[in-house]
Order: structure tokens, then sequence, then C-alpha cells
């Protein structure tokens, strides 16, 4: 997402906005990316946490 958010040139908060849209699983950018056999995944908790898009192969 710190990729994203730097190609995009999204501010903080706007990060925030995107990651809560993508946790929702009815969300119209979560329901198009499933479509396109995309998934947005986290690892860990808190502010170490990692997240990410993955296409499944």
């Amino acid at each position: 997402m710190s990729l994203i958010s730097r190609e995009f040139g999204l501010k903080p908060h706007q990060r925030k906005d995107l990651q809560k849209a993508l946790r929702d699983d009815n969300h119209p950018i979560t329901l198009k990316l499933k479509e396109l056999g995309v998934i947005y995944g986290s690892e860990g908790k808190g502010r170490g946490a990692k997240s990410f898009l993955v296409k499944a192969a």
C-alpha cells in the first residue's frame, strides 16, 4: 500500500480511507477488484502492520 500511496500521491487520510474501502467486502472498489482477481490482505496489527494487494494466478 505504501507504493500505491506514493504512486498516486495519497495523503495519509486518503490512504486510510482507501484501506477502509478495501476491507469492506461490499464496496464497489473491492467488488471490481475481485472481478479482476485481486484481493486485499494485511499482516500484523497496529503500527507495524503491512497491507497489500495480491493478484491471484
